[in-house]
């Protein structure tokens, strides 16, 4: 049997390779979005929440809904008083690729590239995107609009006087939901509140200048800062997802073969506080 053979058999069967994965799937592990709201709920997430999703769509998890059932699980969970927020960054990757392309950041228009559920949140209706083309949110709830506001004015995207230092300030709650600890962009925030004792400086020394497309429709140039090479090359979240594990602060709960996380943002700045106090740290 030759190689070319080999790759051309190997092509042929994997369609029923996979398709034969998602039935086993669906038949042993298949959930929908009340079996999802019961999950959050085994969480701590309770009414009145302000709640900063992670998510991933996988078609092997054994969920039967769709991403928009998702999101209005999310949003009963939390009831009238609380809030959803998402990420909605319109690239994934680097966010220096991205802009070495002159985008234009259309508030109102430009896609989500964080996935499925992200996307659809993003176009719900009631949501708000905040003005910031490097670290955007997306909000849905009573405080959606003090959340995405002004964050044109932040040249430091994810720093002080952002929507994450907002965020905070609500003991909000960061949930993963088949999405990892790594993709938190809440610990952005959390090396700019410890900057003064990272072991390099967090951003470049001068700004980069992008535009954007506002809600109304008016194009503008804003000045933004960049994370340095030194900070992307050394930071190192391992340990504070390690402590907060270690002192239970870290909630798994799991739903069909999907694996929820959940913590809150003061039990994140805290632990990465103490590192900082024992001589550790997160960087390396």
């Amino acid at each position: 049997m030759t190689d070319e053979w080999k790759q051309r058999l190997k092509q042929r069967l994997k369609p029923a390779y996979f398709g034969g994965r998602r039935a086993v799937t669906q038949a042993l592990f298949a959930y929908d979005a009340n079996a999802f709201g019961a999950a959050l709920g085994a969480l701590g997430i309770v009414a009145g929440d302000t709640l900063l999703v992670h998510s991933a769509f996988l078609r092997d998890s054994g969920y039967t809904g769709t991403a928009g059932e998702i999101v209005d699980a999310l949003i009963a969970q939390v009831g009238d008083d609380g809030n959803i927020v998402m990420m909605s960054m319109p690239y994934s990757g680097s966010s220096e690729r991205y802009v070495a392309t002159a985008p234009v950041f259309d508030v109102a228009r430009s896609p989500t590239a964080l996935g499925l559920i992200a996307e659809t949140f993003r176009r719900r209706a009631g949501v708000l995107r905040s003005a910031n083309p490097l670290h955007p949110i997306t909000a849905y709830g009573p405080l959606a609009d003090w959340l995405t506001a002004d964050h044109d004015q932040s040249a430091y995207s994810c720093g002080r006087g952002s929507p994450f230092e907002r965020f905070l300030s609500l003991d909000g709650k960061l949930l993963f939901y088949d999405a990892s600890y790594s993709s938190m962009t809440f610990m952005h925030y959390v090396e700019d509140h410890f900057r003064a004792r990272l072991p390099v400086a967090l951003y470049d020394d001068e700004p980069v200048a992008l535009t954007i497309r506002d809600r109304d429709g008016r194009e503008r140039r804003l000045r933004q800062y960049f994370f340095s090479r030194e900070a992307r090359e050394r930071r190192h979240f391992a340990p504070v997802e390690q402590a907060l594990r270690d002192s239970g602060a870290l909630r798994e709960a799991t739903v069909g073969r999907s694996a929820l996380l959940c913590v809150g943002a003061r039990d994140v700045v805290a632990a990465a506080g103490a590192l900082l106090d024992a001589g550790t740290g997160f960087y390396h």
